[in-house]
């Protein structure tokens, strides 16, 4: 019976966890897309030397900080990513 409901409040946390992140990814996102015409190429950098760096303190310690620079940097990188999609067709 116990196995049960700790299953059930785990899957509860865990949608709850999984909507912030997913608000948090978009937030930010919409923030870089606003910003990439100016600097597309620095969210780039930005977003991908990010995403190493909190890979890599992922593996040593691991947390909500950590969650939480990973979806940020990953909503930047995403953010310029349109932008230089489209940079061959404008010129």
């Amino acid at each position: 019976m116990d196995h049960a409901l700790d299953n059930r409040l785990d899957n509860r946390l865990d949608n709850r966890t999984s909507r912030r992140t997913l608000a948090l990814f978009g937030a930010t996102l919409v923030l870089a897309v606003l910003a990439s015409p100016l600097f597309a190429i620095y969210e780039l950098l930005i977003g991908s030397l990010g995403l190493v760096a909190t890979g890599l303190l992922a593996r040593l310690r691991d947390g909500a900080g950590t969650m939480t620079a990973t979806v940020v940097f990953a909503g930047v990188l995403a953010g310029s990513l349109p932008y230089l999609a489209a940079a061959p067709f404008v010129f």
